[in-house]
């Protein structure tokens, strides 16, 4: 419980204080729904209705920004303590301890504990599962006996539960799935009791798709469009997205998940620091459990699949994103905390206890800059701009056409209408409206995901078309208001 408490404190802080962004503006829209027309919209935009089910007593609260990310804090917080949990399984207190100070300090975990969307509610269910693994591993004579036999029915039941929930919350649990099973024919292959094991993990297999099976055949009837065309907008992997996703997820750096860009930020050597370190503890771990085969299986392989099968997948269809490796991050730090427990265990316990909280305060140091980042466009202040500024007869022109849906968000209700009724303006529109003398106000901002590099350099071509403008205004550091003509 303490450790949970002390994993939520860091995901409550500042909560509410970023604007929502496109995928959070969907959660919205969708929680606001009767349940009917939310499962329906659910499946037609591929995605589980249990996660909005759950938000939707939280749609009409005053703060959505705090209310509809609270659920994601929580399972942020509890994802830790399964973390501390399943490393002290393994190895022991003071490995606990590190595991959940790296997980929890972690700036990718802190942002995603801070979206309205299931990534850690998944995380959490993932790990559920991957603790029933780890117990099950730990005497595979007993994982081969019945389901239900005493020393391994709670193994079972937290693998079949977690499991079953996952996939019942998002598709993202589906690659947890096949990743189980390569752990459980690879433990079955090397360690005892294999005929056992392997018919119970079969039996598992079962009972899991059994329980799972009519949410996928609803989603594949009522959906829109396949899965793989949903990908279309993602774009071709290269170097830097592959950096990106893997430097973010298992590492300490703080993405920018709008632009698919790591961001700057002062103190950057710290970072450096603490992945050299963490490189140094994985070393450590693999060396510690070379003596236990199975428990580094079943955490090696939690770990590798899912990266190295989405980086091929993405070879032929661009699919590697931080949110779609996230739940690996969580046997990563369970690693990582072993193997800096490993390089400590030596030292005197007061010396543990020091090196510890420096650990701690390194992390922490890290992870502040994530609170003064710009991660999410400010169309919270755009909205409020505009508001003050347009005037009856003006031509808004928005390049991202979802920025109309979150400027409704925050603009006064006096004022939507006014601004963003001609969301639908092209820019020749916009222009043959300046050449007859109206004020043209041109937003330039990413609503959802997109290339911040393209936007900019639409922002100069646009102006060949409608001139010099006649004043820019920045909303944060991610959103440009040009006025073009009249007064």
């Amino acid at each position: 419980m303490l450790v949970f408490l002390l994993a939520l404190l860091p995901r409550v802080a500042d909560l509410g204080a970023r604007p929502f962004w496109l995928d959070e503006y969907f959660t919205q829209q969708r929680v606001a729904l009767k349940p009917g027309a939310l499962v329906m919209d659910s499946f037609y935009n591929h995605h589980m209705p249990s996660f909005f089910l759950m938000l939707r007593p939280f749609a009409g609260f005053s703060h959505p920004e705090f209310w509809l990310r609270l659920p994601s804090a929580i399972f942020g917080a509890i994802a830790v303590a399964l973390v501390f949990l399943i490393a002290w399984q393994i190895a022991g207190r003071l490995a606990a301890c590190l595991a959940a100070l790296i997980i929890g300090l972690s700036p990718t975990m802190l942002a995603f504990s801070q979206e309205a969307r299931s990534y850690t509610m998944v995380m959490t269910l993932i790990l559920v599962a991957l603790y029933g693994l780890v117990r099950l591993a730990q005497d595979l004579p007993a994982a081969g006996r019945k389901l239900r036999s005493p020393d391994a029915r709670i193994g079972w039941a937290c693998f079949i539960i977690g499991t079953t929930a996952a996939l019942d919350v998002l598709a993202d649990g589906v690659p947890w799935l096949f990743t189980a099973n390569i752990i459980g024919i690879v433990l079955t292959l090397t360690g005892p009791g294999r005929a056992g094991f392997m018919r119970n993990m079969l039996k598992a297999d079962a009972i899991i798709l059994a329980l799972a099976a009519p949410l996928y055949l609803l989603l594949e009837i009522y959906q829109e469009k396949a899965f793989v065309q949903t990908l279309a907008w993602i774009p071709p992997l290269d170097a830097t997205r592959l950096w990106y996703s893997l430097g973010s997820v298992y590492l300490m750096h703080l993405a920018d998940s709008v632009t698919f860009h790591v961001l700057d930020r002062p103190g950057a050597v710290l970072v450096w620091v603490i992945d050299a370190a963490i490189v140094v503890a994985i070393v450590a771990a693999v060396r510690r459990l070379r003596g236990r085969p199975a428990i580094l299986a079943v955490l090696g392989i939690s770990i590798l699949f899912l990266p190295l099968a989405l980086t091929g997948i993405s070879l032929w269809q661009p699919i590697l994103l931080p949110r779609y490796i996230l739940w690996s991050a969580a046997p990563f730090a369970i690693l990582t905390g072993i193997g800096t427990a490993t390089l400590l265990e030596h030292l005197a316990r007061r010396t543990q206890i020091l090196a510890v909280t420096a650990v701690a305060a390194l992390l922490l140091g890290n992870m502040l800059p994530y609170y003064h980042a710009e991660t999410k466009p400010r169309w919270d202040i755009a909205a409020q701009m505009l508001a003050q500024d347009v005037e009856p007869g003006d031509v808004v022109y928005l390049h991202d056409f979802y920025a109309g849906k979150l400027l409704q968000i925050y603009l006064p209700p006096d004022k939507q209408g006014l601004v963003v009724t001609n969301n639908s303006t092209t820019l020749d529109q916009a222009a043959a409206a300046e050449s007859q003398g109206k004020r043209v106000w041109a937003v330039y901002g990413l609503a959802g995901q997109g290339n911040g590099k393209a936007e900019n350099q639409d922002y100069h071509d646009n102006q060949k078309r409608l001139g010099t403008p006649k004043s820019i205004q920045n909303a944060g550091t991610r959103i440009v208001i040009a006025q073009y003509g009249g007064p």
